[in-house]
């Protein structure tokens, strides 16, 4: 394990010591793997060996080539600098490779978003199961009483259904996703990537030639107007999303971490016991998915704002080749 899980050994042995009754609370902790969720990053599951990694490129590649309409695709038209010289049927088909790597990336990122969060969700269900286990022995010794040993068992519960729900819908989205990307028996044995990649630290910048695409300018076409609505509310969100995701990654998660390493001191002084930790365990998985999600959003919106791009610069080439 990391540094931390170090000085919370040393900290348990000072405090065996020091206190029969953290020896009974720490061996169980120690024993169920409570503590794990104090490290920065969870060891990835074993996958199957006959899995194949599946990443995003692949699979937008994948779609593409099921997908597109590859009659009218004109290779490499999302580079040229005038969509006016394509035809109808080619800039239809462009917007459609578009379309079709939005959609791949909002089904590929969503599956990845689960996965995640199982991963993270086991370590909520570990914290809130050793307090439950603690509760129950102090109980039966007299240290507690039943109204917090009652608390504790609903936690427990509830939160294993949460656990069972996200198993279930991680399992319905990969069957979705396998639909989508159109596997035959030999291909059913892949795994998407462990976790999303992280927000980049600067916010996609808009080219000239795109700002002049979403600007309404003296356009009165309803039709143009809609589609540089979108993407400007394209734009914004990804700013709003990006922004968020920062937040969470370079703010709420340290000053999370700080949180927890001030309340791991308290507790090696023993002015607070281990249900408090057990608590702050719990506190930052809920902090780490919430995160996840940001970062999710994120991610998809990026692919929804390069499609709202394409189709704002379209219908820009269009009105001034007229």
């Amino acid at each position: 394990m990391n540094k931390i899980f170090l000085v919370l050994l040393a900290a348990i042995a000072f405090q065996a010591n020091a206190d029969p009754i953290w020896i009974e609370q720490n061996k169980l902790v120690g024993d169920i793997g409570g503590w794990r969720a104090y490290a920065k990053e969870k060891a990835a599951p074993v996958s199957p060996t006959s899995s194949v990694n599946f990443t995003l490129p692949q699979a937008i590649d994948r779609a593409w080539r099921n997908q597109l309409d590859w009659t009218n695709y004109l290779p490499g038209s999302e580079s040229i600098s005038n969509y006016s010289i394509l035809s109808s049927a080619q800039r239809s088909a462009l917007q459609q490779r578009y379309a079709i790597a939005y959609e791949t990336t909002k089904a590929y990122y969503e599956l990845v978003l689960l996965k995640e969060k199982l991963a993270y969700m086991e370590n909520v269900l570990d914290a809130v199961a050793a307090a439950s286990e603690l509760t129950n022995r102090m109980f039966k010794v007299g240290n507690t009483n039943q109204l917090n040993q009652l608390k504790q068992q609903n936690e427990l519960y509830k939160k294993q259904l949460e656990f069972k729900a996200l198993q279930t819908k991680y399992e319905e989205t990969r069957e979705r996703f396998l639909q989508r990307m159109n596997f035959d028996a030999s291909d059913t044995q892949f795994e998407v990537d462990r976790r999303l990649p992280n927000p980049p630290n600067f916010s996609r910048q808009l080219t000239d030639r795109e700002r002049k695409a979403i600007d309404f300018g003296t356009i009165n076409n309803p039709a143009s107007v809609q589609v540089r609505s979108n993407a400007r509310i394209a734009h914004q969100a990804y700013l709003n999303l990006h922004q968020a995701a920062l937040k969470y990654k370079n703010e709420i998660l340290p000053n999370q971490k700080k949180i927890s390493e001030e309340k791991l001191l308290r507790y090696n002084a023993m002015l607070i016991d281990v249900f408090h930790l057990l608590e702050d365990a719990e506190d930052q998985s809920k902090l780490v998915m919430r995160y996840i999600d940001a970062n999710a959003a994120l991610l998809t919106q990026s692919a929804r704002l390069e499609k709202a791009l394409i189709d704002a610069q379209m219908d820009f080439s269009n009105i001034n080749s007229r």
